[in-house]
């Protein structure tokens, strides 16, 4: 069977050497042929070509990567070729196997319409990275085998393309978005740096807008915080300020008031963000809504026809109002008091009320009265404002002025309203207020009592934030032993003073546990700020609260070891770190070492260290046998036995160093054995 298999062997060596060529070319034209058909029955079924087309090249260029693998596998590790078989191509298996998932996932959460058409591409899910990850690791391992550069290049190659013709064919109608995607992928990067044009994208357009408002807000503080160089950010605001759309600049004014807002919960009285000016008619626009429990009725009449503001120049930053002067008037008549009575009647029982006619746009007051009196606010019933002269009633002429209509008045119910006039300043340009002394955060809704000094909430741990980054640059570790009593008073004192809002006692208790967190020393804190303390600060080496430290350790470590558990040298330190909090990881460890090296009657690094006065004495896991000890004291033991004639266990013991009294009785009958001395 043998020599007709060799002979096979040999005739097709020999027809392959004779025709090749003739082979080759049959090949081809079959090759050509079974194209031509196939590109015939696609055209007459109306079947794609290009499922087939991109199945048969991605077969062929998987079937060079696995030749790539076959000689790795058989050349390189030295496999059985019948094993080889089995394993080379386990790249490209699991490589179809991915794209096969990836494609499944695609097509089964993709939407399609009635008419088959793609209403929502799907997406290949994670196997499209894995199969990704594939490809380039056996391209990697096959270029690696590669002996030219050329060849390197081509084995690299084929995977990623494989991969790439693919990924562009399975999601040609695109794909869904998902919910995360990487932050730094190129696409995002060219958005950011505005590489893409916003053309037609929505999505394009309103990045442009929010990258262009987050330009403007940094620019804005880096010319107001005087910025170098402040001319260039300058003329980069001015350019993005002349290309900027009305919804930009409202975004960016919006956005540097928010910004405002939140340093002044932050930062109290720190940070001042010179806002810029609203428009004027956004202003008079805020100023026409009327108030909560007013009606607009209500409002003085001004140029422009019943509730409308007076026109004035009006800072949206700080505007300012100012009651107008009641005018003083004597008693009123008895008709005016009974025309007050029944407009007070009927409004107490629910009816409409007085006819009241509205003032004439001349009467109102053009500006505040020459006596400056506060509002003042009446608490009682309601009562209708009366603006103008109340019909039937004819004043009298013998008071020799007119009075003018009463103004009305403001009662509790918030029903009526006083007539009110922005106060212009000078220049056309309103004062800017100061920065309170207090911020008006630090005393909404909490009573009698400022929001920060409630314990616990986020404006008292911003103000014990700032002092414990006050209290580090006080106190330092070589500032520990100085730290007395008279000391820390003077420190609690002038941080006190820096820190009105926490009050002299929080600080004093502050800086106490501070000091005791600092040294190692823990114990319950007086208020909930231990995460603002420091960890305990690492004693120098040979120092005394370095040495106690050791000492410290060396008790919890005999603690430790009496319970009889054996323990590893690093589970032991890692159990007694925090007994420890002055000392430094690699010094426990070693001492621990040396202390267990000592107890077995090892010598470790501890003859070189300071701690050697520490360490216990040797002591041997089991005692010394009687044959032992002969061996080692029989010559001081014989000679004293036949200089003195006797040996007393006392002796025994002096000599050898054991403690117990039936060895050392056993050891002195055998020493009288062999000396031939009558046992006592």
């Amino acid at each position: 069977m043998g020599l007709g298999v060799k002979q096979l062997n040999d005739l097709i060596a020999d027809f392959w050497a004779d025709y090749a060529a003739v082979v080759l070319l049959g090949g081809g034209l079959l090759g050509v042929i079974a194209l031509i058909g196939l590109f015939i029955w696609a055209k007459k079924s109306q079947k794609p070509l290009r499922p087939v087309a991109l199945a048969f090249s991605m077969n062929l260029a998987l079937l060079l990567n696995a030749e790539g693998m076959w000689v790795i596998a058989v050349d390189q590790l030295k496999l059985p070729k019948i094993f080889a078989v089995l394993v080379f191509a386990v790249f490209e298996i699991c490589f179809l196997t991915a794209t096969s998932l990836a494609a499944e996932q695609y097509r089964r959460t993709t939407v399609y319409g009635p008419d088959g058409k793609i209403l929502t591409p799907g997406h290949p899910g994670p196997m499209l990275y894995i199969a990704a990850l594939i490809a380039a690791i056996s391209g990697i391992i096959v270029a690696s085998n590669a002996v030219t550069g050329t060849e390197k290049l081509l084995r690299l190659a084929v995977p990623c393309v494989i991969f790439l013709m693919w990924w562009a064919a399975l999601t040609a109608a695109g794909q869904r978005v998902r919910r995360g995607r990487f932050a730094y992928s190129p696409r995002r990067m060219a958005e950011r740096w505005g590489w893409l044009i916003p053309d037609d994208d929505p999505d394009l357009v309103r990045m442009a807008s929010e990258r262009q408002v987050r330009r403007m807000v940094v620019n804005y503080h880096r010319v107001s915080g005087n910025r170098w160089p402040r001319a260039w950010w300058k003329s980069r605001l001015l350019k993005d300020a002349r290309t900027a759309g009305e919804p930009v600049v409202a975004d960016v004014i919006q956005q540097l008031a928010r910004i405002q807002r939140v340093m002044d919960l932050l930062v109290p009285g720190g940070l001042q963000v010179a806002a810029p000016v609203v428009p004027q008619e956004d202003a008079a626009a805020l100023l026409a809504q009327p108030a909560p429990g007013s009606r607009r009725d209500d409002l003085p009449e001004g140029p422009g026809g019943p509730g409308r503001p007076v026109p004035g120049p009006v800072s949206p930053a700080a505007p300012q109002v100012q009651f107008v002067q009641p005018v003083v008037a004597d008693a009123p008549d008895d008709l005016v008091t009974e025309a007050l009575a029944e407009a007070l009647a009927a409004q107490r029982g629910g009816s409409v009320g007085v006819p009241i006619p509205r003032r004439a746009a001349e009467d109102v007051p053009e500006g505040p009265a020459t006596v400056p009196v506060a509002a003042t606010v009446v608490r009682g019933p309601t009562v209708p404002a009366v603006s103008g002269p109340v019909d039937g009633y004819d004043r009298p002429a013998g008071y020799g002025y007119d009075r003018g209509p009463i103004p009305p008045a403001v009662n509790g119910n918030g029903n009526g309203a006083a007539p009110i006039a922005p106060v212009a300043a000078e220049n056309g340009a309103a004062p800017v207020s100061p920065a309170p002394a207090i911020p008006a955060w630090a005393a909404i809704g909490t009573g009698a009592r400022p929001a920060v000094s409630i314990v616990g909430s986020p404006w008292w741990r911003l103000a014990v934030d700032r002092l414990s980054k006050q209290v580090a640059e006080e106190i330092s570790v070589e500032d520990l032993p100085d730290m007395t009593y008279p000391r820390i008073t003077e420190l609690a004192r002038n941080l006190a003073a820096r820190n009105t809002e926490l009050g002299e006692g929080v600080v004093k208790a502050f800086v106490n546990d501070y000091i005791r967190e600092l040294n190692g020393e823990y114990g319950e804190v007086a208020y909930p700020w231990r995460d603002f303390l420091p960890p305990p600060a690492t004693a120098a080496p040979g120092s005394g609260a370095w040495q106690a430290a050791l000492e410290e350790l060396r008790t919890a470590l005999e603690e430790e070891l009496s319970q009889g558990v054996p323990a590893d040298p690093y589970e032991l330190t890692e159990l007694l770190l925090p007994s420890a909090p002055r000392l430094d990881e690699e010094t426990i460890r070693t001492f621990i070492g040396d202390y267990l090296l000592a107890l077995s009657g090892q010598a470790g690094s501890g003859s070189n260290q300071p701690w050697q006065h520490l360490l216990p004495r040797p002591q041997s896991a089991r005692s010394a046998t009687d044959e032992e000890i002969l061996g080692a004291y029989g010559g001081q033991l014989e000679e004293y036995l036949a200089a003195n004639g006797r040996i007393t266990r006392n002796r025994v013991q002096s000599i050898t160093g054991i403690k117990s009294r039936l060895q050392a009785d056993r050891i002195k009958a055998i020493l009288e054995e062999r000396a031939g001395v009558p046992i006592s």
